[in-house]
């Protein structure tokens, strides 16, 4: 048991055997003994619970699971409860707990010293916290779970504490990069209420191994993972976890699509769980890559192509060549920021090339509309990066040496080479024969064949 304000304490769970450290007796008597009718506890534990008579009915519940963060909403929800309970009395104290009374129970209080102004920044209630709750000060280190202190510093800060309407979005796929060859995970996306997608039961992916599925790209380091043919692997509103399952052991993060950008790319210290694994990646990144979404992906016609390469500039133009800022919501874009090429790795080609595949390219892919994600509510976010150009390609390559003559079923056939087959009609076989092709994965925006 900890005082980390005169007013604010952190405990483990309160069981009934000794063992636990915190025997349920011993905590009611120091509780009626030094704030006796002045207390109130706040139970963090989804996995246990205790009758509240035992704490004369002062008990609430803020449910989450271990080594995982809450509803953001949860997050605002226990800080108005603990305030309203504190400003009744000015010696009231609020008793927050959860299994060891360390990680969990930090995400609350630090976004409750945030929440009462302790401190501006979520880093400073992080470092204090930490400090005062154990010797080592390694009480709050999960990264998701810092990163959620942080999310609520920002709606302090630009929303007055307001949780805003989630942001609709739809998961197009995945790149690893700096990416070694013993790092090919199996992905299950979850939300607070389930699994929304996962490659072990997704019909196109269930029965390869994920050496399988994920695409190795032209640039070294780098494999990609889509679903080609479909919109994206699953819509997201609010928070989502994604998990990374393989041999060495897993990972996995926690995002918030209103507090994040439609390209998130996460270093290993960014992921829960990375630093456990048996064999050391450095440099190794994540990038996870969505669009806003309405529940329609718009068309792009082949008008709006020849209208982005006349005026490149014309979503920057606002922004002035010096880098002076006109409003809060621009700054100045960088040359490798504006090359906005998702998922498209062919790095340094020739320009003769580029165009050629340009020509190539057939003239009905989709694109999303732009990212809403102002500054406030973003990490920042580059205005290259709060677009949706992430659309699967329908184009198909040339075929050479195609015969003239119809086959006895009347569809001609390559001489020379097999047919590519149909997107849209891809199931597990053809995303393994076809995993040596990497451009068939490769997202079909227009960028995607331009280098710089």
């Amino acid at each position: 048991m900890t005082y980390i304000t005169e007013n604010i304490i952190a405990m483990g769970f309160p069981a009934g055997d000794i063992s636990s450290g915190n025997h349920m007796e011993e905590v009611i008597k120091f509780f009626e003994t030094h704030h006796k009718g002045k207390y109130k506890v706040y139970n963090l534990c989804s996995e246990r619970l205790y009758d509240a008579a035992l704490f004369q009915g002062k008990v609430a519940c803020f449910p989450f699971d271990d080594h995982n963060c809450p509803p953001i909403q949860l997050i605002a929800s226990f800080c108005r409860s603990a305030y309203s309970w504190l400003k009744e009395d000015i010696l009231n104290v609020v008793v927050v707990h959860c299994k060891a009374g360390m990680a969990r129970t930090g995400l609350m209080i630090c976004s409750l010293l945030l929440f009462l102004k302790f401190f501006p920044t979520a880093e400073e209630a992080i470092d204090y916290y930490n400090q005062k709750r154990c010797v080592d000060g390694k009480a709050l280190v999960l990264p998701s779970q810092i990163r959620y202190v942080k999310y609520f510093e920002r709606i302090l800060t630009y929303s007055n504490g307001e949780i805003q309407p989630a942001r609709r979005c739809m998961l197009r796929g995945f790149r690893l990069l700096q990416c070694p060859y013993w790092i090919r995970p199996s992905i299950t996306i979850f939300n607070h209420s389930g699994i929304l997608f996962s490659t072990r039961k997704h019909p196109k992916t269930k029965d390869l191994m994920p050496e399988d599925f994920w695409i190795k790209a032209p640039k070294k380091g780098i494999v990609v993972f889509a679903l080609p043919g479909e919109p994206g692997l699953t819509e997201l509103v609010g928070d989502f976890k994604v998990l990374f399952h393989d041999r060495q052991g897993d990972f996995y993060c926690w995002l918030n699509t209103t507090m994040t950008e439609n390209r998130k790319i996460l270093d290993g210290s960014d992921l829960d769980g990375f630093d456990k694994r048996k064999v050391p990646s450095p440099g190794f990144q994540v990038e996870i890559v969505m669009i806003d979404y309405d529940g329609i992906l718009p068309t792009k016609t082949k008008s709006d192509s020849a209208n982005r390469r006349q005026d490149c500039s014309t979503d920057y133009a606002s922004v002035p060549t010096d880098g002076a800022t006109i409003g809060p919501n621009h700054r100045k874009v960088t040359k490798s920021e504006d090359n906005d090429d998702v998922f498209s790795d062919s790095d340094g080609e020739e320009a003769d090339t580029s165009k050629s595949r340009q020509a190539d390219a057939a003239s009905g892919g989709e694109s999303a509309p732009h990212g809403i994600l102002s500054n406030s509510m973003a990490d920042n976010v580059p205005q290259s990066q709060r677009s949706g150009h992430l659309s699967l390609s329908n184009e198909k390559p040339k075929v050479k040496n195609v015969s003239k003559e119809p086959t006895t079923d009347g569809v001609r056939e390559p001489a020379s080479s097999l047919p590519m087959p149909n997107l849209d009609s891809m199931g597990a076989s053809d995303i393994k024969s076809m995993a040596a092709d990497a451009s068939v994965f490769s997202f079909g925006d227009d960028e995607d064949y331009e280098s710089e």
